[in-house]
């Protein structure tokens, strides 16, 4: 398999680097070098959630097996301002940007990491927004560009299949991957994006629950009877990273509603094939590896038992920091107008 998550990284640059060069005074490649060839070294991953953890199961599984440093700080962020008020439920984009680039700040503060992920749909179409990203000084990975690259492939080879875009509302809104698609040469009627309000709460909370395969059937009727009727397989989309724990879910659902061969791209557990060229495989005889959670909302029992659960088998590791996460309050600066 080729290295997909280094492919997406440099599809990130020029994407990120098209419009908006002029201002940055930056060379995202001598930065992701640099960062490749340190011996010991501090991962941020962050998202509006628990999804993105998946991720960080994945990287500190990966680190113990190929040893590509000597060692690993993994700090999992947890970007939500509140228990109760979330990215999706702010009224405005301006909002949400000044949130993320406060949590950017924040997070790198107190951290310090050479290199960020953005494991989130949600904030990854943000990013080039912020305030941050004209100033960041490391290496920050976005989902999306994986994520399109993927569908990308998906699509080009098989030119009868047609896309649903599977995300929040934030994401959906956005129009980043259908945007991608486009100029990637994928037409526009094999392209349907359908937002999932409340989806990734519930997930988070019991992503097993009667009441998550009930909306992703209703999300998933929805989307087919746009489908045009010449389509043949359909892939389905996962671009929230929570939807990703309740896969099966949505293949049953779209290959319910659709009577069409289904496959699901999800690009969760790809993206930590960045930080894994091949030149870097056993750089050193072992890596040591810390995970660390942290969160300024307050996170239930209920949600660390449920998604603790879903990647034990993964990272125990990961499980367990999960289990006994950080509170806090002071990871950034945030007030609710």
């Amino acid at each position: 398999m080729r290295n997909t998550g280094l492919l997406a990284f440099i599809f990130l640059l020029l994407q990120a680097t098209a419009g908006s060069v002029q201002s940055r005074d930056v060379d995202e490649h001598s930065l992701f070098n640099e960062f490749l060839n340190k011996d010991e070294i501090i991962v941020l991953i962050t998202d509006s959630g628990l999804g993105g953890i998946a991720v960080c199961a994945d990287i500190e599984n990966r680190f113990r097996s190929e040893h590509p440093f000597k060692s690993v700080k993994i700090i999992y962020c947890n970007a939500l301002p509140e228990s109760d008020y979330g990215y999706n439920n702010m009224k405005t984009t301006e909002e949400k940007v000044r949130v993320f680039s406060a949590a950017l700040d924040g997070m790198t503060k107190w951290y310090s990491p050479d290199i960020i992920l953005i494991a989130c749909n949600t904030l990854s179409v943000l990013y080039d927004q912020t305030d941050y990203f004209f100033k960041a000084k490391i290496p920050v990975i976005s989902i999306v560009d994986l994520g399109v690259e993927m569908m990308t492939d998906a699509l080009k080879k098989d030119p009868t299949s047609s896309i649903i875009i599977f995300g929040t509302e934030t994401t959906i809104e956005a129009r980043s991957h259908l945007s991608l698609l486009l100029k990637n040469g994928i037409t526009e009627n094999r392209i349907v994006t359908q937002a999932c309000p409340d989806l990734a709460g519930e997930i988070q909370s019991d992503a097993s629950s009667d009441a998550v395969a009930t909306m992703i059937e209703f999300y998933s009727d929805d989307a087919v009877k746009i489908i045009s009727a010449t389509a043949g397989t359909v892939y389905a989309g996962l671009c929230c990273t929570h939807f990703g724990y309740a896969s099966e879910h949505f293949l049953r659902a779209v290959n319910g509603a659709s009577k069409r061969k289904t496959i699901v791209i999800d690009p969760t557990r790809s993206m930590s094939g960045v930080l894994f060229p091949v030149q870097s495989k056993k750089r050193f005889a072992s890596t040591t590896v810390s995970v660390n959670v942290v969160s300024r909302a307050a996170i239930t029992q209920q949600e660390t038992r449920s998604i603790g659960t879903l990647i034990m088998g993964q990272s125990v590791v990961t499980a367990n920091s999960l289990q006994n996460y950080t509170l806090k309050k002071d990871l950034f600066e945030f007030q609710r107008k």
